[in-house]
């Protein structure tokens, strides 16, 4: 079964913010919004940029949000605008 990590943070400082995406990046994410990305991969990866991006923040003024979801749950997302992991833009409405 297919399972995405979805990384999340809220990063006060530029530059820190700046090398938070470059890491997610070199570890296959894909920015789907400014501070939001995701990537296929399971709970290696996802601990992976758990620890990557714990070594970049302020932990007194910083937060990350990391989770692993079933690709089920990714494929029922109700989205506008997202680029899919295969490149079609997908739009659903309830």
């Amino acid at each position: 079964m297919t399972t995405y990590i979805i990384v999340a943070y809220d990063i006060s400082d530029n530059g820190k913010r700046f090398e938070a995406a470059e890491r997610l990046k070199g570890l296959g994410f894909m920015r789907i919004q400014r501070s939001l990305y995701i990537a296929r991969g399971g709970s290696a990866l996802a601990k992976d940029a758990y620890r990557a991006l714990l070594r970049i923040i302020d932990r007194s003024t910083d937060s990350v949000f990391v989770a692993v979801i079933p690709g089920e749950s990714f494929e029922k997302a109700l989205t506008y605008g997202l680029q899919s992991s295969v490149g079609e833009e997908r739009s659903r409405i309830l």
